[in-house]
């Protein structure tokens, strides 16, 4: 594919803050929920808007309520312009909001490159997202040791008559993506009724912690956890600063597989017919999410396979992570608007072999339908395991992860310009995750995002058609 230059050109940079008085200083203590994301990676994820306009028409008539409009916002969702606060041991980390805290709000003109490709579902460079996306601060020290890390940073990227391109950058331990999403719907609702906090649309924010029970003690267990503790300096404190654009990958392609509703029910249908067939491939329970991972990892891992490969690999071990949402399963339920993590986090492990096989999708489908099903009646149940399998996941060679999920409503994300035209989650250039969120345009639809080297995606799109080809005739 050709080497086009995508680049954007800075035209300013702006500190947000909530309303002066508005937030008192406020100190939030994790909860054992937002432990394991203390050692996850930035999450970035960004949104493109059809913008027929000029940069000009932007920023004189658009930019001036956007930005008073995120002011309000953060009223309500005063963690994100806050700091992350991780002191030595014994010390617990937590959220600290002062009244000198602010949001970075860069505003970029895009030089180069096509809006249109960038929308598209097609494999396009990952490189080319890289220039619209912000650096989160550097993490500072500070004089008792602790370290306070920003969470939170925005890019707003104007393509001229074309588009716009909203990009945040936050970190995991502060709020999970249904929290973030709360977020971005709310100042989306605030900006489209004319940047009046009076008349926003949705529930507040809640940031009771308190809300979240531990009764098993588990806070205390990953506070001692060597591996979170250890991990906790070399992510935050990389030597030297590296930043996001200098990360852009210059090997891999990223691509959107959409699965329209009809298909989904064909796979729905495939799978009960093949474990009719064979009783041992039963699964407990068949949903969209399931089939649509199924598929999925068994293409990936089909994928990985090339001429030169032997049989001597077929016994490794393949992990697939999975995060379910918990805020209505548990017995103290926690409020839908808790503003913070309440995720329940699993593995589904096989053989390579299993996942090579014709019938990998009703394999698969019956795992992961197990572990959902163990989601919901028991909660939490391997929670004391999650840092082991985090470090578990860390060596093996075939790790999948998900991020993102249908029930954010991703494209009910509105300002007044429209759905958005693409949602992308970033960090799938890593080949170690993909994204799913709802179809833009179907219901019951799914969009799945995803990065490999080309050669890979060369082998994994065949596979992924002729696979779609021989369930779905």
């Amino acid at each position: 594919m050709a080497d086009v230059d995508y680049t954007a050109k800075l035209l300013n940079l702006y500190w947000i803050s909530p309303p002066a008085g508005s937030v008192p200083t406020t100190r939030l203590p994790l909860s054992f929920l937002d432990f394991l994301w203390t050692i996850c990676s930035p999450m970035r994820r960004l949104f493109f808007f059809q913008f027929p306009h000029s940069t000009n028409h932007f920023i004189d008539s658009v930019f001036p309520t956007l930005k008073h409009s995120l002011s309000l916002s953060l009223q309500q969702f005063f963690p994100l312009a806050g700091n992350l606060i991780l002191p030595p041991p014994p010390h617990k980390p937590h959220i600290l909001y002062t009244p000198h805290d602010s949001v970075p709000l860069t505003v970029t003109e895009s030089t180069g490159g096509d809006f249109n490709t960038l929308i598209a579902d097609s494999p396009r460079d990952a490189k080319h997202f890289y220039p619209f996306v912000p650096d989160l601060p550097e993490s500072r020290l500070l004089p008792d040791g602790s370290r306070a890390i920003p969470n939170f940073a925005i890019q707003i990227t104007i393509f001229p008559n074309q588009g716009l391109c909203i990009c945040i950058a936050f970190h995991h331990a502060v709020a999970d993506g249904m929290a973030v999403h709360h977020f971005l719907k709310s100042w989306a609702s605030i900006y489209r009724n004319g940047g009046d906090s009076v008349s926003f649309e949705g529930p507040l924010p809640c940031h009771d912690r308190a809300a979240v029970k531990d009764p098993n003690g588990l806070e205390s267990i990953f506070s001692r956890c060597e591996y979170s503790l250890s991990s906790w300096d070399s992510l935050w404190n990389p030597v030297p600063y590296k930043p996001i654009i200098d990360q852009a990958p210059i090997d891999k392609v990223r691509t959107t597989l959409v699965l329209t509703r009809p298909i989904i029910e064909k796979l729905k249908t495939w799978v009960s017919a093949e474990s009719n067939s064979d009783k041992e491939l039963k699964p407990l329970r068949l949903s969209s999410f399931i089939v649509t991972c199924s598929l999925v990892w068994g293409c990936l891992i089909k994928s990985t396979q090339s001429e030169a490969s032997g049989s001597e690999d077929e016994d490794e071990l393949c992990y697939f992570v999975l995060v379910a949402d918990c805020r209505n399963r548990l017995k103290d339920q926690i409020p839908p608007t808790y503003f913070g993590n309440c995720l329940d986090v699993g593995a589904v492990v096989l053989r390579k072999s299993e996942l090579l096989k014709r019938n990998s999708t009703a394999i698969v489908a019956k795992a992961i339908g197990k572990r959902v099903e163990e989601f919901e009646s028991e909660p939490f149940k391997m929670a004391e395991e999650w840092f082991s399998l985090w470090r578990a996941c860390g060596k093996a060679k075939h790790f999948l992860s998900v991020a993102g999920s249908p029930k954010s409503r991703t494209y009910d994300t509105d300002f007044g310009w429209g759905r958005p035209k693409k949602s992308e989650v970033l960090h799938v250039d890593s080949s170690i995750a993909i994204s799913l969120h709802e179809s833009r345009d179907e219901e019951g639809g799914i969009e799945i995002g995803m990065g490999l080297h080309k050669t890979q995606m060369d082998r994994f799109m065949t596979i992924w058609e002729q696979n779609l080809k021989g369930l779905c005739g």
